[in-house]
């Protein structure tokens, strides 16, 4: 998920629509102004939030033409509408009209109206969906089967076993960080009853790659890195850690819902940060965490661009 997609012209008009969605409850909050900041930052332009103008969806519409643009566009009025920490029902009717000027499709704007109405089942349901299309990746079936199996025996013994081996790996590598990680944090190994199954490994992983811990701060800094690497729908990790991070909305059973945890240019930077990365550790076509494991962590740090 690229972040870092405007010209000066489209980034000035983008920062605008902000402001206009920021003020639909006639407030510019602080929150709000280092969103466009922060925004403005990545794309090395500095601008004043308090003297943008408002603008029309038409007008947007018609400086950002490219509709990758726009719809990056569109996903940050999104955002905006959330950085208070609740979702205002009185935001829907311009993000829609920013959606139909722009000819944007974006599931994500239903969830926002399920959670400003209170249906969290149902958009505890949508974000689950979304995320498990970028989740699973053709692994349903072997994910399926090795919960199953944990939960009528206690475990997956030959998954548990191929992590528990990572213990015997050389102090440093990928591998052996990770098992010390869960190991530090009382977490189990994938295959062992109520663990990350073995598919979401690369997420611990990229806590690992990008050093932001687990704490809820961390979780949403790790969940921007991770969006950002994600070339397939990273915004609806993004999404994710702002409703379970942010706006205490509880998706994963994991871990519980938290509240105002959005930090607006750290979050960023941790999202331009895993945009850099030069693979996408989700997709087993691209990365295979086995390859890497033997490998130290700072080695892969240094082959996949991910800064400090």
């Amino acid at each position: 998920m690229d972040l870092v997609v405007f010209d000066k012209t489209e980034l000035v008009a983008a920062a605008r629509a902000l402001r206009t969605v920021a003020e639909v409850n006639s407030v510019f909050a602080g929150e709000e102004i280092d969103l466009i900041e922060a925004i403005a930052a990545l794309h090395d332009v500095v601008l004043d939030p308090r003297a943008l103008a408002p603008i029309t969806p038409e007008e947007l519409a018609r400086t950002i033409m490219d509709p990758h643009k726009r719809k990056r566009a569109l996903q940050l009025l999104i955002v905006m509408s959330l950085v208070e920490g609740e979702a205002n029902r009185a935001s829907d009717a311009p993000l829609a009209s920013f959606a139909k000027a722009l000819d944007v499709d974006e599931r994500a704007l239903d969830v926002v109206r399920e959670v400003a109405a209170d249906h969290l089942l149902l958009a505890r349901f949508d974000m689950v969906r979304r995320l498990s299309s970028s989740l699973f990746r053709g692994e349903v079936l072997s994910t399926v089967k090795s919960l199953a199996t944990s939960t009528l025996f206690g475990e997956d013994r030959a998954v548990a076993e191929k992590y528990r081996a990572l213990a015997t790996y050389p102090e440093g590598t990928l591998g052996r960080v990770l098992y010390d990680s869960w190991q530090e944090h009382g977490f189990g190994v994938p295959g062992e009853r109520g663990s990350m199954v073995e598919r979401g490994v690369f997420h611990d992983v990229g806590h690992i790659l990008s050093g932001y811990g687990v704490d809820p701060a961390g979780e949403i800094r790790q969940a921007a890195f991770q969006a950002g690497f994600i070339r397939n729908d990273g915004f609806a990790f993004l999404l994710f850690a702002i409703l379970q991070f942010h706006l205490g909305v509880r998706i994963t059973p994991i871990a519980k819902g938290e509240r105002g945890h959005f930090d607006a240019k750290a979050v960023l930077r941790a999202a331009k940060r895993g945009a850099a990365c030069k693979v996408d550790l989700s997709d087993p076509s691209q990365w295979d965490f086995w390859k890497d494991a033997m490998t130290p962590v700072a080695e892969l740090r240094a082959r996949y661009g991910i800064t400090d």
